[in-house]
This record gives structure tokens, sequence and C-alpha cells, in this order.
């Protein structure tokens, strides 16, 4: 997250009585933060994670100005990284704010486990904790500080990177982090300077952390060179420029989705865990781009694996649908063909593994599991030379992994259901599978719950994204005998 230094410790922190005229900017956050728990969902207690920076102060205390107003429920959370001197100072700065604001203060501790990947676990880590934190407060929200600035580098970096539409969206205002529990970013509308102004006048200090500064990592590159030199040399308001094209980019998008959806409900004849058949006639009457965004969630909602399908798999088949007769083999077990006036896609049958007591599954390494074995992989490119079941977002997965049984109660959020949860034993019934064969399926999980269902489906909560930066590779490899 942004941090600045031109107002830091030069204030010492207002009583929690002092009473201000609330700011133009306050009170359209209080109009927002009304909707959203207008709709029920988040009209619960909120978690509040606090760095100790400006921006996530900033954030406590302009929610806690809004409490008597709104009715909201806070408790503050602080996870301690150890990775720096001063860290055990900010858990103490965040635990005296807390105090000072008569608000309840949860303190965790996290060490990295791995060299390497400190930024990803470390980030994985802090919302698998914040999690816990809400579960264990009952709490329905975890609230965090993410400000326009922040909005703008995300939105930036993915360019520099190479992004499609769907990256230029952005980070979401809210998003699920479990079916009872959401993520929501109140202050992406707003600057980092508008945070330190406000601070400033309620006479607020916060906590640094110098290796924000050290430009050694993309993102600080891209905050203290390149956005400060697009702003100077070519548009002084780049950063809401750049948050304009990404809210353009969402409303395209969701348009995008609620057609596709329609579309995929009207061209759906079968889905089902071998045979995917979609109605040719509905096809043939929309856009390319929507044909392909049907096959792709059709094969999604089926629960088939998207292992290596990449571009030119899904356009072989939406091709496909432009033809009087053919039949194509996609790869991975599945052919596709016309059918009378259908589109049918065939997967070949899956056979259950036999249960087995939990083992572990090292991160890089195998899992070896009666019936075969799971092999976890890093992939530091797109094609790695490795044919892969599914490919995951390592920085979503909190270590370590193992492989188990299904359990009893368990529940698992599909991918394609975005983040809503079903019970596992659900999943499998709608798949297909028997009693002995539900039984006996391999899954996959973190210290926070499923990740994959072998040879089924991955998590919603894992799945590739525009910000991916390190992928895992898991793939099921059978016995030979």
């Amino acid at each position: 997250m942004r941090r600045d230094l031109s107002v830091c410790d030069c204030y010492e922190t207002s009583s929690p009585g002092d009473l201000m005229p609330p700011l133009p900017w306050v009170e359209r956050l209080a109009r927002r933060l009304t909707r959203w728990r207008q709709n029920g969902r988040l009209a619960g207690p909120w978690v509040v994670g606090v760095s100790g920076g400006s921006d996530s102060v900033g954030l406590l205390r302009v929610l806690h100005e809004l409490t008597p107003r709104l009715g909201l429920d806070l408790t503050v959370a602080h996870l301690d990284h150890g990775v720096r001197a001063e860290s055990a100072l900010d858990g103490q700065f965040v635990a005296d704010l807390a105090d000072s604001l008569e608000l309840p203060f949860d303190l965790g501790h996290w060490k990295p486990t791995r060299s390497g990947h400190f930024e990803a676990d470390a980030r994985a880590a802090r919302y698998a904790w914040l999690v816990e934190i809400a579960r264990t407060r009952g709490a329905c929200a975890v609230v965090v500080g993410h400000t326009r600035d922040d909005q703008a580098e995300t939105i930036l970096h993915r360019i520099v990177r190479g992004t499609g539409p769907s990256g230029l969206t952005g980070m979401a205002w809210r998003r699920p982090l479990t079916a009872e529990i959401s993520l929501i970013r109140p202050l992406l509308s707003y600057s980092h300077n508008k945070l330190c102004t406000y601070l400033a006048s309620l006479n607020q200090s916060w906590r640094e952390d110098a290796t924000n500064l050290n430009q050694v990592h993309t993102r600080a590159r891209l905050r203290h060179d390149l956005l400060p030199k697009l702003a100077a040399e070519y548009n002084p308001n780049v950063a809401q420029a750049l948050v304009r094209l990404g809210k353009l980019m969402d409303d395209q998008r969701r348009g995008f989705e609620t057609l596709a959806a329609d579309f995929e409900h009207q061209a759906t004849v079968e889905s089902s865990a071998l045979v995917i058949d979609l109605d040719l006639s509905t096809l043939r009457e929309i856009p390319h781009a929507f044909v392909l965004e049907v096959v792709r969630r059709a094969w999604r909602h089926a629960g088939w694996p998207e292992r290596d399908m990449d571009a030119r798999r899904w356009q072989r088949i939406a091709s496909l649908a432009g033809r009087e007769r053919g039949r194509i083999s996609v790869g991975m077990g599945v052919d596709a063909s016309i059918v009378a006036n259908l589109l049918r896609l065939n997967r070949a049958e899956v056979i259950p593994a036999v249960p087995l007591e939990s083992i572990e599954l090292p991160i890089p390494g195998v899992g070896e599991w009666q019936g075969g074995r799971v092999i976890a992989t890093h992939c530091d490119h797109d094609h790695d030379g490795i044919t892969h079941d599914e490919m995951i977002d390592l920085a979503r997965v909190v270590p370590p992994l193992q492989i188990t049984s299904p359990r009893d109660g368990d529940r698992f959020d599909p991918l394609g259901l975005k983040g809503q949860t079903t019970p596992l034993a659900d999943f499998l019934r709608g798949r297909g599978l028997g009693l002995t064969a539900r039984r006996s399926v391999p899954v996959v999980r973190d210290q926070v719950g499923i990740v994959w269902v072998v040879r089924h489906r991955i998590a919603e909560r894992v799945r590739l994204t525009d910000s991916t930066t390190e992928r895992l590779g898991l793939s099921w490899q059978p016995s030979c005998d």
C-alpha cells in the first residue's frame, strides 16, 4: 500500500470525543456505506485490518467517526510479520490506537516459511488470518484501506505486465473471502493525500514502513518513479485517468457477463460430468466473442478441469460452432463435434480414487495417493513444458497443502460460483458420483479449506486472475498398476 513521508508522527492522537463537521468526502462515504449495509449482507460486525500506516489508520478513524450515524460495530486487527525490527512497535501503536477509540483489538504473528515468496505468502497469510479473526468475532466483513492511488498502481502494474480487458478493472470494491465474509475497500474513490490531510486535521499520527521505499520491487518503482514521471511530464491527473479507465472497463465487463450468462442459459441443452450439449441455432445468432464465453462458462459450470485450455483451444471449439459438420480433438480426453443441431463436447469417464489418510503435499513436490499421486509444480510461465490438470494462483494458497479424503461437513467454493459455497457431497453428487465414489475422491486442502477436488474442480478463491504473479500447477497421475 502507498505510504507518505510528508505527514507522520508530528501529530499526536486526538481524543475520540473530539468532534468536527463532516467533510464532503466523508458524507459521500457515509452514503455509500449506508447503501452497502442496507442490502443486509454487510449489516453485521466489521473487522478493520490496520497495519499502522496512514491509509489504514485513516480508514479506522473515518469508520469510527461514522459509527454513531451508521451503527457500525468495529474491531481492529493487526498481523505482525516479524521481518522488521520495528514491527513490534507497529503492533503496539495499533493496539494503543484501538484502545484510545475503545475498540476491541486482535494481534497476530506470522513468520515466512520459504525464501523468495515473502510478499505473496504474507498477503495470503494476512487474509487467511483476517478471515479467522472475522469468524471468531462473528463479523460479516473484513475492511482494508486501499485508496485511489493503490487502484491506479494496480491498473498500471497490470498494463505494464500485459493484461486483458478484465485486468484493467483493477481491485473490486467488494468481493467474497468466504460464503459468509466479504472483503470491502471503502476508500477506492479517495486519494492517499486526502487521507493524510484528514489525519492531520485530527492530529492523528501513523507509522511508516521504510520497506515501501525499496524500489527493488516493481510496485515501489511504479509508485515512486513511473507514476510521478507520468504525472509531471504527461498528465497531472494520470492516477484519476487510470481509475476512470478501470471503472469503465468494469462497467463493460459487468454488461458482457450479464449477456454471456443469458446466452449460456439459452444455449445449454445438457451439462454433466461427461457431456456438454450447446444449441447451435443459439450460438450462430450471437457474436463470436460471446460464443467463446458461452463455451468457457459451460465448461466451467460442468466442472471440467481447465488445465492448459489456452486461447487457441477455446477458439477451435468456438469456430466449430460455425460449421455444418465436423469433429475435433480438444485434448485432455475431450472431443467436440457437430451432432444434429448441437455442439457436443464429450469427456472421457472419470474413475474415482481410493481413500487414504491425509498426507502432506510439498510445494513443489509429490503426494502419493492410492490409485495415483498428486503433483504440485511451480510454473514461472504460461507454458513450462508440463501438462497440468489445473493451474492456480500460488499467492492465494496458505501452506501447507494436504491431500485427504472428503470429510463430513466439508463445504467447497467451486470455480465459477463467485465465492458461493456448497456442500462437497452435493457437488460430487451433482457430478454423478455415487456414495462409494464420493468417499474416495482425493481432496487437496490448505489452511483455509479445499483448494482442489482432484480431477473435478478447483476452488474459486485460488483461480488465476490478471494479477496473478505466481502459478502452481496441480496434476493427477494415475498409478500404472
